[in-house]
């Protein structure tokens, strides 16, 4: 009997019996006397100089053939250094667990993620080595055969990606190589997501907050995309139209195409669309900028039904469509009143329209996808299909020093260029940021495998793995829908204007059979009472809220300053921590903490104060711009909200 595979198990067993459960472990009765043989790895186990197991494999050592247990507690310290304010360290595979080990009796208040792709490994560990400091630290989490995604969601909810260190010893991966491959590649992607997000917020966080509290009145006013939720036909496609260079080859088949599939056009893509005489189903702008209200600026669409967000540049309300629904809002001001009056319906954002577009598509049930112009790179050196706001700006913008052709290869052979593949094999260039829209098709593809399929109408696109190529001849071989496309715009109480026509036939009778629409200015939003007072109630306590937050913060700063000037700062501490427990129990910190400053800025912020020799002081210092922070941060929401 193993004696060291014994007691591990049943500490196992008892730390993780949900996970045990999945092994046929679930009482003491279940505990073989010796560990399996479909549980044993196939890996060679030696003893090392020190007399501790070590153990090799594919001719490569896991461990130190000396001392495996120096060698472990150097790889915990270095793991631990490698991070600033780490608080945590996720170990991919561990061969027979020495470095996460001593890991967890270096560090007893840091989280533990061991990931194992091959259960077999994990157990194979337990057999040779004690692993009771693991399994009685507090912190401590076995990803078992874990999808990547989730390894990746586990690390940014317990201690951060940011804050999180990554221990991988290659001979001890090497079983499951692609494997960990791609969860680095992932870690680090969403590792400059994060930074990006950062950047962006502070950014554009002042101009997001304007813009939701001069659209605020249309959370009451307007429908939520829900109103869609799960009700396309089983039978009927989405067509999403992005703004790459191959849209210009769907552009001669849209007409025949929106008989046969939901039309669902990017803000980038309209122009063209208009170009070819076909208004889209849906038009999506999800970007506050004003930038992206100018690729709908000047342009109508009567029978199109435009989904925004409450953060839209206000002007963007203004656009003459059929209908104006909205996604829920990704800020917490739009979070808010949408909590007081419904929801509006959770649309992923990717970073890109084209990602809400097919988010979308999926969120009203559609079990077919087909992407045009989704090129994610540049297909014969082009930036963007002619004819969009994007081309015809670099043309207005051209001089004799600096011409289009020029800007256009700043654009192609900037930073963060690389050549990829197409659907045939054929190098594209693409950057950093399409390769990371490309990923998130991907994962997004594989988390819905069961329920949609997604294609690319054009093999010269970046591949993005779960997509197909379709052939739009086989699309377009299909029997018209306009009974179900009817039924699933109109069920949904758009108005009863009909499925939409093209642009060609507004104002006149239309061949296709579609019901006659007028140009006319987008309908007034639908009002209901109960929306209206929830949203009055809402707004009332919003501002009541802030009052009282904005209170509670100038007290702190006085208190704070009072400390620092005191011969005895300490007599403050006691009412600063009534004050600070008072702010974090609000529900309206949440909402300043949109043009609150970030870790970066507050980090500048402190730099800048004056040295002080006394702790409590130097302290208090920081807590009184947290609090003047948090006031002026209070001050921007009251501004826009008179």
């Amino acid at each position: 009997m193993n004696s060291i595979w014994n007691k591990n198990l049943r500490l196992f067993m008892s730390r993780f019996p949900n996970l045990a459960k999945m092994f046929s472990l679930q009482s003491e009765s279940d505990i073989p006397g010796d560990i399996p043989q479909h549980l044993i790895a196939p890996i060679e186990i030696l003893a090392s100089k020190s007399n501790c197991p070590t153990a090799k494999e594919g001719g490569k050592f896991l461990h130190s053939a000396y001392n495996p247990l120096r060698e472990a507690e150097q790889a915990a310290k270095s793991a631990k250094s490698s991070v600033p304010d780490c608080g945590g360290c996720t170990f991919f595979s561990c061969g027979l667990g020495y470095a996460a080990i001593s890991y967890a009796n270096l560090f007893p208040n840091d989280t533990i993620i061991i990931v194992e792709n091959d259960p077999r490994y994990f157990f194979t560990a337990l057999s040779l080595v004690d692993w009771e400091p693991l399994f009685k630290h507090a912190n401590f989490i076995i990803a078992l055969g874990t999808g990547i995604d989730s390894v990746v969601s586990l690390i940014e909810h317990t201690s951060g990606l940011k804050h999180t260190a990554i221990c991988e010893n290659t001979a001890q991966s090497q079983h499951a190589a692609d494997y960990f491959s791609a969860l680095r590649s992932l870690i680090e992607r969403n590792k400059r997501k994060v930074e990006i997000n950062a950047s962006t917020l502070e950014k554009f966080s002042k101009l997001w907050l304007k813009n939701t509290c001069r659209n605020l009145h249309f959370l009451a006013e307007t429908d939520g995309v829900n109103i869609y939720k799960d009700s396309c036909p089983k039978d009927l496609p989405c067509v999403i139209l992005a703004a790459g260079p191959t849209l210009e080859e769907a552009l001669p088949h849209l007409a025949e195409l929106k008989k046969r599939s939901i039309l669902i056009a990017v803000d980038t893509a309209l122009r063209a669309c208009l170009r070819a005489g076909v208004e889209p189903d849906f038009v999506i702008l999800a970007d506050p900028q004003y930038y992206a209200y100018r690729h709908i600026a000047g342009l109508k669409s009567p029978s199109s039904i435009l989904i925004t967000e409450s953060a839209a540049y206000p002007a963007v309300f203004r656009f003459e469509c059929k209908k104006i629904v909205m996604c829920a809002s990704l800020f917490p001001l739009g979070q808010y009143i949408e909590k007081q009056i419904g929801s509006k319906g959770e649309l992923v954002a990717g970073g890109s329209v084209s990602t809400t577009a097919w988010d979308f598509a999926r969120f009203i049930g559609a079990k077919e996808i087909f992407c045009a112009g989704l090129d994610l790179g540049y297909p014969g050196f082009q930036t963007h299909i002619k004819g969009s706001t994007f081309e015809e700006a670099i043309h207005t913008k051209s001089t004799r020093l600096l011409t289009a052709e020029k800007q256009g290869s700043q654009i192609l052979f900037g930073a963060g260029m690389s050549l990829e593949s197409d659907y045939e094999g054929k190098p594209i260039l693409t950057d950093s940021k399409m390769k990371m829209f490309a990923w998130w098709f991907e994962s997004k593809q594989e988390e819905f495998k069961s329920s949609v399929k997604s294609y690319t109408l054009s093999a010269k696109s970046l591949k993005i793995p779960g997509f197909q190529v379709a052939d739009v001849e086989e699309l377009l071989s299909r029997p018209e829908k306009f009974t179900e496309k009817e039924k699933f715009l109109n069920s949904a109480g758009n108005g009863g204007t009909g499925v939409g026509s093209d642009h060609a036939c507004v104002g006149k009778t239309c061949e296709t059979g579609f019901e006659r629409v007028s140009a006319k200015a987008v309908p007034e939003p639908r009002k209901t009472s109960t929306s209206n007072t929830f949203f009055t109630t809402a707004l009332s306590n919003l501002k009541s809220g802030l009052e009282e937050l904005y209170a509670t913060a100038k007290k702190g700063f006085r208190l704070a300053d009072d400390g620092i000037k005191s011969a005895v700062p300490q007599k403050v501490l006691p009412e600063l921590e009534k004050i600070d427990s008072k702010i974090l129990r609000s529900e309206y910190k949440e909402i300043a903490s949109l043009v609150f400053p970030t870790e970066k800025r507050l980090a500048e912020l402190y730099q800048n104060l004056p040295p002080m020799n006394n702790e409590i002081k130097s302290s208090l210092q920081k807590s009184r711009t947290i609090y003047k922070e948090l006031m002026n941060s209070i001050a921007q929401y009251q501004k826009y909200l008179r």
